[in-house]
C-alpha cells in the first residue's frame, strides 16, 4: 500500500516527540554529571546513530526539547497573555497568573524544563540562548502583555512592563527553585500560597495607579 502524502513527515515528528519525552525524563534526574549523548540514547531506547539522525547532536536534542514543549504550551501562553477575557481586576489577574506558574512547575513539566535549562545553559552558551528564547522569555513576555493591558487602561501605574514582569516573576521562580529543585522543603519549608498572597500585595502597593484627582484635592 502506497504511503499517503505527508505520512512520512507525520511519523517522523511523532517519533521525534516520543524520543524528546524520554530524554526529558533522563535529563531531569539529578544524578551528578549531565548525561552524555550515549547515555541519552540508552535512556530513550535507541542507538546513538538513531538519536543523531533525529537531532544531529546533544545540543541539537536540547534545543529541540525546549522548542517541542514551547509548541506544546502555546495554548497556555495564549491564555496567560489574555487579561481582558477573564474580566479580572489587577490583583486577581496577577494571582491567577502566579498560581498557574506554580501549578505548571509543581504538577506539570515547567519546573523540569527550567531545571534542565539552567543545568545545561550554564554549561553551553548556545543552549543558554535556547532556554531563554523557548522557556523563560515566553512566560515573561506573556506576563508583560497581561500587565500592559492593565496599565494602558489606567488600572496600573505607568511602567516598563518588562521591568514590572521581572519584578513579579523573579522572586516566585527563586522560591520554586528553592523549595522544589534544591530541596528547601527539607530544611526551610515555605507555604507557596502564603508567599504568592504576600508578594502580590507588595507588587500592588508598588504599581497601584496614581489617583490624580485625589492628589489635586489634597494639594488644594
Amino acid at each position: 500500500m502506497a504511503r499517503t502524502s505527508g505520512a512520512r513527515n507525520a511519523d517522523f515528528e511523532q517519533r521525534r516527540g516520543e524520543l524528546l519525552q524520554r530524554a526529558r525524563a533522563r535529563l531531569a534526574l539529578q544524578t551528578g554529571e549531565p548525561p552524555s549523548f550515549r547515555e541519552l540514547a540508552l535512556a530513550t531506547g535507541v542507538s546513538v546513530a538513531t538519536l543523531r539522525h533525529y537531532f544531529g547532536s546533544r545540543e541539537g536534542l536540547i534545543k529541540a526539547l525546549f522548542n517541542y514543549y514551547l509548541q506544546e504550551g502555546q495554548h497556555h501562553l495564549a491564555r496567560a497573555r489574555s487579561a481582558e477575557v477573564e474580566g479580572l481586576d489587577l490583583e486577581q489577574t496577577i494571582k491567577v497568573f502566579m498560581q498557574r506558574v506554580v501549578r505548571g512547575w509543581t504538577q506539570g513539566y515547567v519546573g523540569t524544563l527550567h531545571r534542565i535549562g539552567l543545568a545545561e545553559g550554564l554549561r553551553h552558551h548556545g543552549t543558554a540562548l535556547d532556554y531563554l528564547l523557548d522557556v523563560l522569555e515566553p512566560t515573561l513576555q506573556a506576563l508583560e502583555v497581561r500587565l500592559q493591558a492593565y496599565a494602558s487602561r489606567g488600572l496600573m501605574a505607568e511602567c516598563d512592563p518588562r521591568h514590572a514582569a521581572l519584578m513579579l516573576i523573579s522572586p516566585l521562580l527563586m522560591v520554586l527553585l528553592h523549595q522544589h529543585d534544591l530541596g528547601g522543603t527539607r530544611c526551610r519549608p515555605l507555604s507557596l500560597e502564603s508567599f504568592v498572597d504576600e508578594h502580590v500585595k507588595v507588587f500592588l502597593r508598588a504599581y497601584q495607579p496614581i489617583d490624580r484627582a485625589n492628589c489635586e484635592q489634597v494639594a488644594h
